[in-house]
């Protein structure tokens, strides 16, 4: 739990008051002072805090465990979660589910963002991150009939090339563009052939690191995301002809 001195609140006095409560609790998170996993203090010491009734703030918590920021657990107490990438996009990636196009504009962003990371990873890579990427890739290997373990595997690949790029700007980034991405990709990273694609590009991907060619890392990488969204149109395309087949035969 974070110390009396770092959980100071300004008494909450105008409408809506629960909002307010959202807004200094993001603040809180923000500045470093409620870090993930913390625990908060009990709903009675917070109403008493911000002057508020308990009703208003279980409905700030609510909001807040709806957008990934906070978690509760039964008989546990309210806690920061953890703050990943996965844990605070759900809205966002439930928004682009909804938009046949974002898939484009997406990956569009991805393209950038990775290939400008992989350049730069290309410059700091030494035998031992090549040798750790090359043992990830092995492990891809064993698991390409197995999509679930791909897909975890796949993220600690690309995210260990975010680290390399040593920009967590960038990285915050490039994680959240992936995660966002999962709602797409989902039924496409299903498909064997589509997994064996993605070896090829990650063993390309190595290669440039491995030769410290930025050049070559970073088109390694942009061709490996416009790999990536060609699978995932592809996929969406047959998802929307199954339904509408569907559809007409029960028409």
């Amino acid at each position: 739990m974070p110390s009396a001195s770092k959980f100071q609140v300004t008494s909450v006095e105008r409408e809506p008051v629960s909002e307010q409560v959202v807004t200094q609790l993001l603040g809180m998170v923000r500045a470093g002072n409620l870090k993930a996993d913390d625990r908060l203090p009990s709903e009675r010491e917070l109403a008493q805090s911000f002057g508020v009734s308990r009703p208003t703030i279980r409905e700030a918590v609510r909001a807040l465990v709806v957008l990934g920021v906070l978690k509760t657990r039964h008989g546990g107490g309210i806690f920061v979660s953890s703050l990943r990438a996965e844990a605070l996009l759900g809205p966002l990636q439930f928004f682009l589910s909804l938009e046949e196009t974002s898939v484009d504009t997406l990956y569009d962003a991805r393209q950038l963002i990775e290939g400008g990371i992989a350049a730069r990873a290309a410059k700091a890579a030494q035998a031992k991150d090549v040798a750790f990427l090359l043992a990830l890739i092995e492990q891809q290997k064993s698991a390409i009939d197995d999509p679930q373990a791909y897909r975890k595997l796949d993220i600690a690949f690309h995210e260990y090339i975010h680290a390399l790029g040593a920009n967590p700007f960038l990285s915050r980034a490039a994680s959240s563009l992936n995660t966002l991405g999962l709602e797409f990709r989902t039924t496409a990273s299903e498909s064997r052939e589509v997994i064996a694609q993605s070896l090829l590009d990650h063993d390309a991907i190595v290669a440039a690191l491995g030769a410290n060619d930025s050049a070559a890392a970073e088109q390694a990488m942009r061709l490996h995301m416009s790999n990536v969204l060609e699978s995932t149109r592809e996929s969406m395309a047959a998802i929307r002809q199954s339904e509408h087949a569907f559809t007409q035969g029960d028409a």
